[in-house]
Formats: C-alpha cells, structure tokens, sequence
C-alpha cells in the first residue's frame, strides 16, 4: 500500500528525503503503526495521556504522517514535547493553583487531543482529495494554533504582572480563560512561530514560498490562540464559587454543583479550543489559497 506522503513536493530537507527512503519500504505501514503506538504508549506511561487520550494521539499522529510524512509527525511531536516541557516547569514555578480553577488538568484526555488535534487530522486528508500545499499549511496553523495557546498558557501564568482582560484591560485573576499579559503573548508568538518554521522547512525550500508559508501559519496560529482567549471571556461557561469565593471552570465542586457566573453553560474550555483551532486552519486555508 503507497503512502500518500510520497505524492508531497519533495525537497531538500532531512524529512523529506527521509520520506522518499522509508515509505518506499516493504512494510511501510505497520512500521509506522509500531512507531504510533510506541510513542502514544510512552505518553500514557510518561502520565501526560489518559489511555484515551493515547488512542486519539495515536490517530491524530498516524493518518498525518502516512499521507504528508515525517515533516508533519515532528511538527506534532515538537508541540507535545515542548509543551509538555514548559508544564512541568510552569507547575514548579507558578504561584497559583490551577486546579481549584480549571475543569481539566493533568493528563490530557481524548477530548483534549481531538480539540487540538482534529483539524490538523482533517487537513492532513483533505490533502488526499487534491495535492495542494494550502492544506499544508492548514496542517501547519492548527499545530501551531495548538502550541501558541499552550505556550500563553503555561508561561503567561508566570508572569510577574497580573493579568488583564483581553476585551476591557481591566486586572483579572491569573489562569482564567481570557486573562493576557505580555509575557503571555510574547510566548504565544514564539509557539506559533516555532511550529511555522518547522512545518515549512520542512515541506517547503529555502526562499519566497517557506517565508510565505511560515508568515500564514503563524499568522492565522496567533489570531487563533486570541480568538480562544476572546471566546474564554464571552462565551465559556464559568462558575462561581460561594465558598472560596472566587469564578472557577469547575461546574461542580466536591459535590457541589455551582451557579453559571457567565458564559454558556455547554461551552467549556474543550469547546473553545476546537473553535479557535477550526477558526485558525480555516483563515490559514483561506489565506494560502488566495496569496
């Protein structure tokens, strides 16, 4: 069976010849199921994937990497391995307990991986229906999107200044959906830029066209991460807390189910993410179709 991968524009880069080398081998395939189900295996035993999480990230790397190649399961693992990273450092820095806030933390579940992951999933078959480098660069925006929002978030609690409303500019407390800071968004340019250059040096050469693809990705990928956080203050479902007397993510507390402060009670930060993300890969979609 022939791997879509070798229908992508070949260049010089490393994964690229790596592509033409190793889906032309005799068991292509099931050499890449072993390598997908070793790496989802580590990331449930390594505790940063609950077992269904593990399947989706199988799924979500697997489809990927058999129709675009390698270029795009570095790209996945460069956001899974470097935000994994900065989680374990931000939870040994920050000062404010998350957990008591958000309604997921931890592993990720399969939920989470497909809020992030599924766009980049359906880019990567959309490439299958018609070779264009658009969906690429799709791919490219919703891992990205993917990494700027993780990056704001894990570095951005750090922050030494407390964070404001990204609509009114007025203080907010840290970890709340729609709180920025400068530290926040500097991190949320890096993530998105890193992800950029790595996906179009790795399908694109040296030039015009890798500087264009890198500028849509981290473009449409930044504009996605500030839509998540507009949308964490407007339509996200938050809670109030009468005894810590604080808003939190949590519906139920010990519990206690606790009364909608704002938002939209089945619009929970899972959802929100998908929107940004589907939002980020279709701007990304829209922009390298057009220019």
């Amino acid at each position: 069976m022939s791997s879509w991968a070798l229908l992508v524009q070949p260049t010089s880069s490393l994964t690229s010849l790596f592509d033409r080398w190793f889906f032309t081998l005799d068991g292509a395939l099931w050499i890449l199921v072993g390598i997908m189900g070793v790496i989802a295996l580590g990331a449930f035993l390594a505790r940063q994937l609950t077992f269904g999480g593990a399947l989706a990230a199988f799924l979500v790397g697997f489809f990927p990497t058999w129709i675009l190649g390698f270029g795009a399961l570095f790209s996945l693992l460069f956001f899974f391995i470097a935000t994994a990273i900065l989680g374990k450092i931000s939870k040994r820095l920050r000062r404010v307990d998350v957990e008591k806030i958000h309604q997921k933390t931890g592993r990720r579940d399969m939920v989470q991986v497909f809020a992030n992951g599924l766009m980049a999933l359906l880019a990567a078959l959309l490439f299958t229906y018609r070779q264009n480098p658009a969906y690429i660069i799709m791919f490219g925006a919703a891992v990205g999107e993917a990494a700027s929002d993780s990056f704001a978030s894990e570095v951005g609690i750090l922050s030494k200044r407390p964070p404001v409303s990204i609509l009114t500019g007025r203080p907010m407390d840290r970890g709340l959906s729609g709180a920025i800071s400068a530290l926040g968004l500097v991190a949320a340019l890096m993530g998105a830029l890193l992800v950029a250059i790595v996906v179009s040096s790795g399908y694109f050469e040296v030039g015009a066209r890798a500087f264009r693809a890198a500028s849509i990705i981290t473009v449409a990928a930044l504009f996605g991460c500030l839509l998540d956080s507009v949308l964490g203050i407007t339509l996200q479902a938050h809670y109030w807390d009468e005894v810590t007397k604080r808003i939190t993510e949590k519906p139920m507390i010990n519990g206690r189910p606790l009364p909608l402060e704002r938002g939209v009670r089945w619009i929970d930060n899972d959802m929100v993410n998908f929107i940004a993300n589907i939002s980020s890969a279709l701007l990304a979609l829209a922009l390298a179709s057009f220019f």
